[in-house]
């Protein structure tokens, strides 16, 4: 398994180790190296929740819709009120 955060510390301690022994150029390599590839992103905010829950009703008219007609599985969730995802896992078995 990786371990990005305790590369970036090495390799750091490489680049100091290198610039202090003369070798001013591997060490700003390993550095732009360090500072363009191995950082952390900014936490990601998730979308707030806009489709009901699942509930025994919503269930059962998602498998209505889907067995009655022929519309897609996002037309359903449209129709329902849910995101194609729950939909999806309505007619799967997984909710």
């Amino acid at each position: 398994m990786s371990n990005v955060p305790l590369a970036r510390i090495e390799l750091i301690r490489i680049a100091r180790r290198l610039r202090v022994s003369g070798q001013v150029e591997a060490a700003g390599t390993i550095g732009e190296v360090v500072s363009r590839y191995l950082h952390r992103r900014q936490p990601v905010r998730r979308m707030p929740v806009h489709s009901q829950s699942v509930t025994r009703r919503v269930r059962e008219r998602i498998v209505e819709l889907a067995e009655s007609t022929d519309m897609h599985s996002a037309e359903i969730a449209a129709k329902v009120g849910v995101n194609p995802g729950r939909v999806s896992e309505v007619l799967q078995g997984d909710r």
